[in-house]
């Protein structure tokens, strides 16, 4: 069966995004779900082909996720990341531009990336995700499957969330947490995600939002 193609309606390329930004968006996404679905951690790993997997075990991504900007269930958790308006879209524009392939995959489908005509305007070419059947209709979650990237990329991206950080919590307040500073820079988190530096904080911090 011919797999259903989906516009991305990518209206601006964000050009400064890096591999990694795109990344960190996957593993924002995924937290996200772990912490609103009050599933098991969020795995990363490397497999025998050299391809990078991000795996929730949430409620498995469908393709109108992919464009969606804002979402009302995150809005109303004070303790997501994605609220803050960065679309997965923008992460699968930055793949594409980077030559990096991308498989998603959930109960819903599976998902790739191409370039098509953009529908009634044949001499327009845009994104699209490809939507085939689901390999694996009982699959749990959703994986990202990301072939091309480096280590370093994995590793700067998750170098942007505290959890991955090692730095250890001082003591909490109901603003948030002052944690060890374990360089000479201090960071700021918000909600988790690293937004700053300053080299004057004895501490580093993380906000709630």
């Amino acid at each position: 069966m011919d797999a259903k193609r989906f516009d991305l309606n990518i209206e601006k390329i964000l050009e400064d995004w890096e591999v990694y930004h795109a990344i960190r968006e996957v593993i924002a996404n995924a937290i996200d779900e772990e912490i609103l679905t009050c599933t098991k951690e969020i795995k990363i790993f490397k497999d025998k082909k050299g391809r990078w997997h991000i795996r929730d075990f949430g409620r498995g991504l469908r393709y109108e996720h992919l464009t969606q900007k804002e979402d009302e269930e995150k809005l109303k958790n004070p303790n997501v990341i994605g609220k803050f308006g960065i679309g997965l879209k923008d992460a699968l524009a930055t793949f594409d531009r980077k030559k990096v392939k991308v498989f998603i995959k959930s109960r819903y489908g599976d998902i790739t990336l191409g370039k098509s005509e953009k529908h009634d305007f044949e001499d327009v070419i845009t994104l699209h995700a490809y939507i085939h059947s689901p390999s694996d209709p009982n699959f749990i979650g959703t994986e990202f499957i990301i072939d091309g990237c480096t280590t370093k990329d994995i590793e700067k991206a998750k170098d942007l969330f505290l959890r991955f950080s090692g730095e250890k919590i001082l003591e909490s307040t109901r603003y948030g947490e002052a944690l060890e500073k374990k360089e000479e820079t201090a960071r700021i988190y918000v909600n988790g995600v690293k937004v700053a530096e300053e080299e004057n904080f004895i501490f580093s911090y993380n906000f709630s939002y």
